[in-house]
């Protein structure tokens, strides 16, 4: 069992190169490509002069490669490879790394994982030791500092309540990546990583090495003043004894939605944050080349009218190319100005339409290409800029075999090339667009109207369950005494209902405000249908409270069970099928107990059961049970209907 560390250093001062060799037109060309036998891939570009050397390893995979349960298991082992090695501590690596003036280090990201180092060209060269290796030991002494860095804990109470209340896998809604990709991230799994990384074993280190640290499908990049003999001996005699293994499976091939998405909403800001974006699948090295060059040709005409011109509309737009294994996005964002937006957001669409139709003139093309293809040049002297493209862009050899010479692109770029490039991809069914607008209702408004639509609820959901009621006839009020184990009970149960309910009327609301109310424009829409949603909130608990049994009115004709929110249901006494004093086994351990709403026990002394003509029943207990059946058996009796003789009710005849 092996692993990876930057390890010894060689010293390689620049032998048998000439320099006097004029430096090449273009920064990014001069890369040559080597195959190791095993299939690594190495990329080589001398750069004389420049006293940094750059070295990178990158693996198309990352973050999303961790198994369910053992999230951080990538990152995990990136600190593996850069911890003890034979002979020498983790410690002692860094100390001759540093020593020297070097600096190395490592990226984990959702698809990617580089290694890089960077040193003087005094010291040259850091190659990549033959693997050990996953001790346990070492593993466990890793742990921790792989769990402090991603802040890993024990989960606490309200962490908990979080993880499956609040936000339960179950009921998120897919992401964007998932929802416009079909791509399955971290966030719709509970991602519990004290958890993850203790159920992380040396085992599963080593598989995940095995599995995805394949020759194949690496890039060694060496950029610097020194010479590729020496380079290429020393890759040969450290890389070279990696064995050649077989590749993993690839990412799926994304899929696309094939339709616009739109997603509108308001919040409290002082300017319109603008997003747009398009989206592409499974590009190839010439189409991602072609992508980056849009990126910066649309960058720099946006900022020219946007930040530079007279309107000053943002202080900067973002332009820029996103990827994520083989799916990618061209994005175009920034905060704009509220009373300019209009004006920014035409400009965005007639450049992103120029592009399209090739509106723009032969001279404003030529003139933006050259500026862009300056700043590049400028902008990419050095081992670190040129490394960095390999970090941000190239890591995937899958795609590019060669590392693309950019500045040659742009400069061969036509305006024609352009306008075929994006007439294909830069369609409104790839387009996803988000904005957020200042919100123009102030706080303490906001707050006096959720108020006032609570009140309004509240009053419809009154109008709507209480009945008029004449308490001139009233004769009795008996309040429902339960058993403080059964109150304690009920309650809970009352809770959780309400707890389970309300969260699934919120992933409701979710749901319809994702499918059919974000894509609106239009504050009044958008917020009236929260509005609504407020209020059936409301509505909903009323309708949940109006279920639960408080008290009992008795009145000269009927019988008034009273609700605990303005619910009242009123049985006329000639429908009083049954009105008993019974114990816990006539009730709980017979057919009585079905329809019925038991409020007590009845285990001691007998409770009241009254049962309707149409089969529901309450089964309960008050102050003075003796008196309120006393009450009611005369009541009863002479009530108009009533067929007295045999069956139940002629327990409430017989004294009490």
């Amino acid at each position: 069992m092996t692993i990876f560390t930057l390890v010894a250093m060689l010293s390689l001062a620049p032998q048998g190169v000439t320099q006097e060799r004029a430096a090449p037109p273009s920064p990014f060309a001069g890369f040559e490509t080597h195959h190791l036998t095993n299939g690594l891939k190495v990329w080589y570009k001398y750069l004389p002069d420049d006293p940094v050397v750059s070295i990178s390893v990158a693996l198309p995979f990352g973050a999303d490669r961790d198994p369910a349960g053992k999230e951080q298991l990538a990152h995990f082992t990136e600190h593996m490879l850069f911890a003890d090695q034979p002979g020498l501590s983790e410690e002692e690596i860094r100390s001759q790394i540093e020593e020297l003036g070097g600096v190395y280090n490592a990226i984990v990201s959702a698809d990617k994982t580089v290694y890089y180092v960077r040193i003087g060209r005094e010291h040259a060269l850091f190659a990549l030791d033959a693997p050990h290796a996953m001790d346990p030991e070492v593993v466990d002494r890793q742990r921790q500092p792989v769990a402090l860095e991603v802040r890993a804990r024990p989960r606490q109470f309200f962490d908990w309540v979080s993880a499956y209340y609040l936000y339960p896998p179950r009921l998120r809604l897919p992401g964007f990546w998932e929802r416009e990709f079909g791509i399955e991230t971290r966030a719709t799994r509970d991602y519990y990583p004290h958890r993850s990384l203790n159920d992380i074993t040396p085992d599963d280190l080593r598989r995940f090495y095995d599995s995805h640290y394949v020759p194949s499908l690496m890039t060694l990049t060496v950029i610097g003043d020194v010479e590729k003999g020496a380079v290429l001996e020393r890759i040969d005699s450290s890389f070279a004894s990696l064995p050649a293994r077989a590749e993993p499976e690839a990412y799926p091939t994304p899929e696309d939605p094939g339709r616009y998405h739109q997603a509108v909403f308001w919040a409290y800001r002082s300017n319109v944050y603008f997003r747009s974006l398009f989206k592409f699948y499974d590009l190839t090295a010439d189409e991602e080349v072609m992508l980056v060059f849009i990126s910066r040709l649309l960058g720099k005409r946006l900022n020219d009218q946007l930040r530079f011109g007279e309107r000053k509309a943002t202080y900067g737009i973002g332009v820029g190319v996103v990827k994520r294994g083989r799916a990618a996005y061209l994005q175009v964002s920034g905060g704009i100005k509220p009373d300019e937006y209009e004006y920014a957001r035409s400009t965005v669409e007639r450049e992103i339409e120029a592009l399209r139709t090739g509106a723009l003139s032969d001279a404003e093309f030529e003139e933006d290409r050259a500026a862009v293809a300056r700043q590049l040049r400028v902008t990419n002297t050095t081992s670190e800029d040129l490394e960095g493209w390999v970090r941000g862009s190239f890591y995937d050899p899958r795609v590019h075999e060669d590392f693309p010479d950019l500045l040659g692109a742009f400069e061969r770029t036509t305006k024609e090339d352009v306008e075929r490039f994006a007439s294909a991809y830069l369609v409104p069914e790839r387009r996803v667009l988000t904005l957020i607008y200042p919100h123009p209702v102030t706080q303490g408004l906001l707050f006096a109207l959720v108020v006032v639509l609570v009140w309004l609820s509240a009053y419809l959901a009154r109008g709507y369950l209480m009945l008029p009621v004449d308490m001139t006839i009233i004769r009795y009020v008996a309040r429902f005494r339960m058993p403080r184990l059964y109150q304690v009970g009920a309650n809970l149960a009352l809770i959780v209902l309400l707890a389970v309910g309300g969260r699934l009327l919120i992933y409701a609301y979710q749901i319809i405000a994702d499918s059919m109310l974000i894509s609106l424009n239009s504050f009044v829409l958008q917020w009236t249908a929260y509005a609504l949603m407020l209020m059936a909130t409301v509505l909903a608990l009323m309708a949940v409270l109006s279920r639960v049994p408080r008290k009992l009115l008795l009145f000269e004709d009927r019988i008034l069970i009273k609700y605990l929110s303005y619910r009242s249901l009123p049985i006329d006494l000639s429908e009083v099928e049954e009105f008993s004093l019974l114990g816990f086994r006539s009730v709980w351990l017979t057919r009585r107990l079905w329809k019925c709403v038991p409020l007590t026990f009845g285990i001691f002394i007998p409770a009241i059961y009254l049962k309707r003509r149409d089969g529901w029943s309450y089964y309960f207990n008050v102050r003075d049970r003796d008196e309120l059946v006393r009450l009611a058996r005369d009541m009863i009796a002479s009530a108009p209907g009533l067929e007295s003789g045999g069956g139940p009710t002629e327990d409430l005849l017989a004294p009490v």
